[in-house]
Parts: C-alpha cells; structure tokens; sequence
C-alpha cells in the first residue's frame, strides 16, 4: 500500500521528531528509552511515512536530548499558532539583560539574512518560507525570553 503524501504540517513534524531524535544520541538510544523498534522510529521522522510518536514518546526523547531544546514541542506549538519559552535563568542583572537583547539581535539578524537570499531571486520558495518560519519562531522565542526577563525586573521593583 503506497502512502497518501504528509501535509506540510505533518512534515514539519517529522522533521522535528529527526531533529529531537539526533538530539537524543540516534535512533538506538531513543529505541532503548522509550521501547520502540529502531524500524519505528525511523518511520516517525520520515517525511514519507505517517506514523508518529506518542505524547509520552516524544516526552521521553526530547527529555534525553543533548541540546535541551525541545524539538518537537516547538513545532507543535508553532502549527498550533504559540510560541514555547524556556523559563528564564533564576537570577536576571544587567549581564542577562545584556546577553538577551545580543541573542534577539542575532536572531533578527539570522532572519534578515535568510529573507535576503530568498528574495535574491525574486521568489520565496515553498522551502524557504518555512525556514523563514523557523527563523521567526527562533526570534519569538528571544524576544519572549528577553520581555519575562525585562517583566521579573520590573516585578522585583514593584515590590
């Protein structure tokens, strides 16, 4: 049986699931944490194949990843219209204010350089929107960072 092509959507989430699975250390450590079959895995971050992990399976993978980003909560969130944020480091100084707005200004800068080599020849690609896509969702989540470490600032002086 041949399957039916995955929608754009269901392919920004396999592509987070290869993403959070590479994070993980590779499909084998993820197979020995969560139980599934190597096979099974490899057909969760196909953008040919349908299946998809479990709510509890994508915990325990992104839970093991190396790079503490959370893959494919970040992708769900985005189809779902939100943004997820790390919660912000316990102390917020002037240095964390400092190292925030460099992070926002490198992401703006990621993200304008990105739309200026689509733009170069005249189109955006269905390719290049979506990372275009991700570049925006990477500077939501700085400046959203950035504003709960600005608000805890502003809350400590309240008080």
């Amino acid at each position: 049986m041949t399957d039916v092509p995955l929608t754009s959507e269901e392919k920004i989430l396999a592509l987070a699931t290869k993403r959070a699975i590479q994070a993980a250390g590779g499909v084998d450590v993820c197979a020995r944490e969560t139980g599934l079959s190597t096979s099974q895995l490899s057909r969760c971050n196909s953008p040919n194949h349908r299946d998809s992990l479990t709510i509890r399976d994508a915990h325990t993978i992104e839970a093991i990843g190396e790079s503490g980003q959370p893959h494919i909560l970040r992708a769900l969130a985005r189809l779902l219209n939100c943004v997820v944020v790390p919660m912000p480091e316990a102390t917020v100084d002037v240095a964390c204010i400092a190292s925030g707005t460099m992070e926002l200004t490198g992401e703006l800068g990621d993200f304008a350089q990105q739309v200026r080599g689509a733009l170069s020849d005249g189109e955006i690609t269905p390719g290049e929107a979506v990372l275009g896509i991700e570049h925006l969702d990477d500077l939501d989540q700085a400046s959203a960072a950035l504003r709960l470490k600005l608000r805890s600032i502003a809350d400590t002086k309240r008080n």
